[in-house]
């Protein structure tokens, strides 16, 4: 649906079009594309699919992205609230049947809120996604961290350094002077490794640009340890769950489809929200165990299926 602003003097200036920017067309093309969609690292709420849509579909031959780029930092850290967030299902007051559930949270991103101090060592530039340009659906970045103290690392830090504008940038870095109020991501490792200043440390992310699946590797060289995650790792599926990511499976309506079916069924452009309902529960009495249950689920279908 189309809103145009008739306050403030805005009459016919601004107009609004309501739905997922992949499903909605413009009537013209547009100078600026803005999209507020750079997550706790950057690019982890979709960012760059949304952008790259955009920029094919709605912007004007040398129209300007907002944002225009984002830089991703990593850092090795030593922080006991982070590796207690990514090991609590093995504390000593959870009981040991539970302690299983401990492989989901270290193969987890976690949204945290670091501290300077919480810093083995300057943070490295992971890589650089600019959202004038079409980028592969996996992106791999690897980077080099060396250690300036003693301690332990406890997993991955990560944020972002986003340039706006031409001289205009924010960030969520826990070291920049003004940093915006986003937390930044960990990403834990199985178990904590001891490090001496001076050594380095190996870190390899990688995501894909369609979803929020990112894995990450962190080698150690001087203690001969590597360790391998991936958020695919830290989801609870059911065998349900696999078999229907499955192309070649052939898909069947569940009782819910069907049943959507035939309250869209209902939608000639004659009868009114409250006919249909009344026509589901004359003819479909059974749909679902109330009738309660029943007027509920049409509401629902005519609100998000129907204009």
């Amino acid at each position: 649906a189309r809103l145009t602003l008739t306050r403030a003097g805005l009459d016919g200036k601004a107009s609004f079009v309501q739905g997922r920017s992949e499903q909605i067309s413009l009537p013209e093309l547009a100078d600026v594309v803005v999209c507020d969609h750079v997550g706790y690292f950057g690019f982890d709420y979709g960012i760059v699919r949304l952008l790259r849509d955009a920029r094919r579909r709605f912007l004007k031959p040398g129209g300007t992205l907002v944002p225009a780029s984002v830089e991703l930092q990593i850092a090795a850290i030593e922080s006991l609230p982070c590796h207690k967030l990514a090991q609590g299902w093995c504390a000593q007051n959870i009981p040991a049947e539970f302690h299983w559930l401990r492989e989901y949270s270290v193969n987890s991103k976690h949204a945290v809120n670091l501290k300077p101090e919480e810093l083995l060592g300057e943070p490295a530039a992971l890589g650089r996604i600019d959202f004038g340009e079409d980028h592969p659906e996996l992106f791999t970045w690897t980077a080099e961290l060396r250690m300036e103290r003693d301690g332990l690392v406890h997993g991955l830090g990560g944020w972002f350094d986003c340039e706006l504008a031409q001289g205009v940038s924010m960030s969520n870095s826990p070291l920049a002077e003004r940093p915006i109020q986003r937390p930044q991501v960990f990403l834990p490792i199985a178990e904590a490794v001891p490090v001496k200043t001076g050594d380095r440390v190996k870190a390899t992310v990688m995501a894909r640009a369609g979803d929020e699946l990112i894995a990450w590797k962190v080698e150690f060289p001087s203690a001969g340890k590597r360790y391998s995650h991936s958020t695919w790792e830290g989801m609870l599926l059911a065998p349900q769950d696999l078999l229907q990511s499955n192309p070649t499976r052939v898909p069947q309506p569940n009782r819910a489809g069907l049943a959507r079916v035939v309250v869209l069924g209902y939608c000639d452009g004659r009868r009114t929200a409250r006919e249909i309902e009344q026509a589901v529960l004359l003819e479909h009495p059974g749909l679902f165990p109330s009738a309660e249950e029943i007027s509920r689920f049409v509401a629902r279908v005519l609100h998000r299926d129907t204009q």
